[in-house]
């Protein structure tokens, strides 16, 4: 997480010097129809030092003035190994919402800081391995008394996302850099056999019902 944040904040940096060299003045009224692909390059990059395996890809597209509709898709294969716990869990999810552009000069570049919301879905694969079985003690005190398993099962969960972002034209190209900060509030969890799901493909590490996750990812813009 650590390394995330760094990589972060320095992206972020750069998207702000790039885009104070531009001026408010370059606010046009020409309602301008966008479209982009990409996909995240922080996560990918991230998993070569983990074991967590995350890719994600998403299309956006300015339908008027300021709004963006945007959709994504992932796919992550994640596990949570503590307090005698050993969980894996693997699945696709999914995220639909819109961002509204802070920016004046979106229009005629296509770069510029926004915020937004996302809904997303993750139906997935959970298979818990290990899990503590505890009791209470004759000193009103909990301990552990044995293990357990339970087998492979579906399960599911849902989510609400905050954004706040950048994105930051490569030149004259047609690609652009995305940063893009999003606090998660979980809403919905399906459970197996009543036990807390400890791990959420694309929500992460379920140690309460908020989470944050970081995107630096590469766009193209088709038109």
């Amino acid at each position: 997480m650590n390394l995330k944040i760094f990589i972060l904040l320095i992206s972020y940096c750069f998207g702000f010097l790039v885009q104070a060299q531009q001026s408010s003045k370059d606010s046009v009224s020409i309602d301008e129809k966008q479209f982009f692909v990409g996909v995240d390059l922080l996560n990918p990059i991230a998993s070569f030092f983990s074991s967590k395996k995350n890719y994600n890809g998403f299309v956006s597209y300015k339908f008027k003035n300021r709004w963006i509709a945007v959709a994504e898709v992932g796919y992550e294969k994640n596990g949570y190994k503590e307090n005698d716990w050993n969980v894996d869990a693997k699945g696709i999810y999914l995220e639909a919402g819109v961002n509204y552009i802070l920016t004046n000069y979106y229009e005629k570049t296509g770069q510029g800081f926004y915020i937004g919301g996302r809904l997303a879905f993750t139906p997935y694969e959970q298979t818990i391995i290990n899990y503590p079985i505890k009791e209470m003690n004759t000193s009103n005190q909990v301990q552990t008394i044995g293990n357990s398993s339970l087998p492979k099962a579906n399960v599911s969960a849902g989510w609400l996302e905050a954004v706040l972002g950048s994105k930051v034209q490569l030149g004259e190209s047609p690609l652009y850099l995305d940063f893009i900060i999003k606090p998660k509030f979980l809403v919905y969890s399906k459970k197996q056999d009543h036990v807390d799901n400890l791990v959420i493909p694309g929500f992460g590490k379920n140690k309460g019902d908020v989470n944050i996750s970081f995107l630096w990812g590469i766009s193209y813009r088709i038109f």
